[in-house]
């Protein structure tokens, strides 16, 4: 195994833990709390900087996915 791959199954452990613990987590806080978590209209930044990257890196990602498969279909 690659060092390469290892990784890959590291980060892909970890988010899979987020999406199942942290994602239910914020949402039974938020429920109890009765409100929706970190507001955006104040100096709470970070959260609202991390979900900007991450969106624009997902939409890199899959504008990389159509580029690149229409044109490993046709060789």
């Amino acid at each position: 195994m690659t060092t390469q791959f290892l990784l890959s199954i590291l980060v892909s452990a970890f988010s899979l833990a987020l999406v199942l613990i942290g994602i239910p987590a914020q949402i039974k806080k938020n429920y109890q709390e009765k409100r929706s978590g970190q507001p955006l209209l104040t100096k709470a930044w970070l959260p609202l900087a991390s979900f900007v990257i991450g969106i624009a890196m997902w939409g890199v990602t899959l504008i990389q996915y159509f580029i690149y498969e229409g044109k490993h279909e046709k060789t």
